[in-house]
């Protein structure tokens, strides 16, 4: 802790007088001074006292600079004339007898010499620290404890401290001018083990008159952040407080001035010392931590740092900073930079670490301390499907595996650039008609490194196959042909950062639609199986165009504001996102629409999770989402109502395909040996829009058009367990999940 020191005023003298009283019962001795415990034979000193070795120092306050200096001459020559002593009386001690000598050995400790070497060698000035304890300590809100007294001192439980290092740290605590004296004693407690003790007497000054703030650097043209009206309360609720001031006022002073820096985030915001203290005129000076410079340091796997330089370029990284040279330090600001750097994806550690100015109290220098991931890397992921055998117990359906191929580079031309390319298929060795692939480039700060909303150029190229949702059956379950879309087709956009919680993105997609059957065979419409076995042929198209194929082009604008944190993995705060997509006439059939989506989902916590408990807390999550489609589009584009991101409780599309919807869920997450058990209802609606999708196919398919679901179900890590009845037909069933519902 930094002590608010005292200036305008004269200095207190730390003058040290070490004198080691070392007490015994001596024989004999020829002429040994009884306090240096009783040399050997025949001496004069009787070394009369108890059995404890102590050291008294005094430090006395009021005597000026000069002083301390003749004084510590002066300790140095006590220092030389103990040491001629000791010399002295070590020589007479030899000449004596070896009983009387065996005396003297006990004079350190007796049996517990051997001890007393490893732990003391009071002849030096020497001794291990077991305790550290202060008296005479006032108590209140704001006044530097013990712990906080005694963090810099440079003697410590656990430590050998030296008679200079006690006398460093005597002067440190005494030119604080929080005391007007501080005394230390170092008792014996047995075994060459000590305990140091403080004891402090208060520094009283003239009632406070008036108290002011000003910059403790010279600059006169410095103005400080805090309000006048904060200021203000220092006369208000400390000055009013009767008595002369002392450590509890300038506590009270140090709680308004500093709490409120620290409130804001700006850590590096305190009283770096008074003045005006014998008038009561004071004026505190503060120091407020300017950012003066910013470091990138690359370490090793042990988190030592690397010699040269890195792969990513500093550029790359203090572009991300939020804070440049010249502006305060806050919290915030260090915690959205660990965020953005490690968000670069080029980073498998990043810590950020601000420190005060060696040189200047007033300035903060900030090491970005970074771990490098390699920059290319490759990955296979393998899966095999499992179908019934001939025997009607589960198999593999095929010995060769399909799955994901994924390479990546993160760090093109060591700009921070980045190139994603992955390959779906369900055979490896025969990739058919579905096999996928999605290549993606990513340009950060595509403008300007300078550019405030750090736009980046997105482009992608795309072939991938789904299933429609739209295309199936209703709650009596009726076999339907499933029906894929294959959208193969490229996106570029721009991406913008507007705020740490708010991103925008525009985009233009080409791609062209496929509508197939379970055989892979275009369809232009789909069909449903009659009670005779035969596939009616007559369901509603599939596409814009009368030949399963659409070619199109449209815009996609993007805007999501997301201002949650997550609590003990729990995500807390809200998320707005509003989705447009816009047809122009591009494509087949020269289709001009508008699709819009806004959803909004806010988790809110009910109570706080106890100090260092690791339990996620007790949460309420509201959730509403609604869309419109106007004018021309294919079926498989209008929306769906029902799935584990819909409506639970129901298969995708299962409640109605439609131009308008609307959703609610309401969810209670209840926290449970540590992780969360919850209960939710759903409802969604088509708002009677299904009649108006070309070929009705919620109600060909014989759906509800709306629906509500009631369940519970408890997530571990990532997979949620849940039960969820369907309100319509009052039946439930039990789901396997993985990720997050909201």
């Amino acid at each position: 802790m930094a002590f608010s020191g005292i200036r305008g005023m004269p200095m207190s003298v730390v003058a040290v007088n070490v004198v080691p009283l070392l007490s015994q019962s001596g024989g004999d001795g020829g002429s040994g001074d009884g306090n240096q415990g009783g040399g050997g034979g025949g001496g004069d000193g009787d070394g009369s006292g108890g059995q404890n070795h102590i050291y008294d120092l005094a430090e006395d306050a009021g005597q000026g600079e000069d002083d301390e200096l003749e004084d510590d001459e002066e300790y140095e020559d006590e220092e030389e004339e103990e040491e001629a002593e000791e010399g002295d009386a070590g020589a007479k001690a030899a000449a004596g007898d070896d009983a009387e000598a065996g005396e003297e050995d006990a004079s350190l400790g007796g049996d517990d010499l051997d001890d007393d070497e490893d732990y003391t060698d009071l002849s030096k000035g020497t001794f291990f620290c077991e305790d550290v304890k202060a008296n005479g300590l006032p108590v209140g809100p704001g006044v530097p404890t013990e712990e906080e007294l005694f963090a810099g001192l440079n003697c410590q439980p656990g430590f050998v401290c030296s008679r200079s290092e006690l006398s460093q740290d005597l002067r440190a605590l005494l030119q604080s001018g929080l005391f007007a004296n501080v005394d230390a004693r170092v008792q014996h407690k047995g075994k060459g083990k000590y305990t140091l003790e403080f004891t402090f007497s208060e520094n009283l000054w003239q009632p406070i008159k008036s108290f002011k703030v000003e910059p403790a650097t010279a600059n006169k043209k410095a103005r400080l952040l805090i309000p006048e009206n904060e200021v203000d309360r220092v006369m208000n609720e400390v000055a009013v407080q009767e008595g002369p001031t002392g450590l509890l006022k300038l506590a009270g002073i140090k709680n308004i001035v500093e709490g409120w820096y620290q409130k804001r985030g700006f850590v590096f915001g305190y009283i770096s010392h008074y003045e005006g203290m014998e008038t009561g005129d004071i004026v505190a000076r503060v120091v407020e931590g300017r950012v003066n410079k910013v470091n990138v340091v690359h370490v090793d796997d042990e988190g030592n740092p690397r010699k040269g330089k890195g792969e990513v370029a500093p550029d790359i990284i203090l572009r991300e900073m939020p804070f440049k040279p010249g502006q305060l330090y806050n919290a915030e600001d260090g915690r959205k930079a660990l965020r953005d750097v490690f968000a670069l994806g080029l980073f498998d550690n990043v810590q950020i670490f601000p420190k005060p100015n060696q040189k200047d109290e007033s300035k903060v220098d900030v090491d970005i301390m970074v771990k490098e991931r390699p920059m290319k890397s490759a990955d296979v992921e393998a899966e095999w499907q499992i179908a019934p055998g001939s025997n009607g117990k589960p198999a593999v359906a095929n010995i060769v595996p399909g799955g994901t191929l994924t390479f990546e580079h993160r760090n093109i031309a060591h700009k921070g650039r980045q190139a994603t390319a992955s390959i779906t298929a369900q055979n490896f060795l025969a990739p058919g008609e579905d096999l996928g692939y999605k290549v993606e480039y990513r340009h950060p700060y595509f403008f300007s490194s300078r550019d405030p909303k750090r736009t980046a150029l997105a482009l992608s190229i795309f072939n991938a196959r789904k299933i429609s949702g739209v295309f199936t059956p209703g709650p009596s379950g009726e076999d339907v042909p499933p029906v894929f879309i294959d959208r193969a087709g490229a996106k570029i956009g721009l991406i913008e950062q507007h705020s740490r919680n708010s991103k925008a993105s525009l985009s233009f997609i080409a791609e062209q639609v496929t509508a197939r059957d379970d055989s892979g065979q275009v369809c232009s419409h789909a069909t449903r199986q009659l009670p005779s076995g035969m596939l009616a042929a007559d369901g509603p198209p599939t596409t814009l165009s009368s030949s399963g194929v659409d070619r199109l082009g449209f815009l996609q604008a993007n805007l999501t504001r997301d201002a949650t944190y997550f609590v003990n993995g729990s995500p807390v705060g809200a998320r707005d996102i509003f989705v447009v997509e816009q047809g122009f006439g591009l494509g087949s059939g020269m289709p001009i629409f508008n699709r819009s989506t806004g959803s909004a989902t806010r988790f809110i916590k009910l109570r706080d999770v106890a100090e260092g408990s690791r339990s996620p807390p007790l949460t309420l999550v509201l959730h509403a989402r609604a869309g419109t489609a106007l004018g021309d589009m294919a079926s498989y584009d209008y929306f769906t109502l029902g799935g584990p991101f819909s409506v639970r409780g129901y298969n995708v599309g299962e409640l109605a395909a439609c131009r308008s919807f609307v959703e609610t869920a309401a969810e209670l997450r209840v926290p449970v040996a540590g992780k969360h058990v919850y209960a939710f209802y759903e409802f969604g609606s088509d708002l009677g829009s299904s009649k108006h999708v070309k070929g009705n196919p919620t109600e060909y398919y014989r759906r509800a058009g709306s629906g509500a679901s009631l369940g519970a179900g408890v997530k571990l890590g990532a997979v949620r367990m849940e039960w969820a009845t369907d309100q319509n037909a009052g039946t439930g069933n039990l789901f396997v999940r993985f990720g997050e519902r909201f």
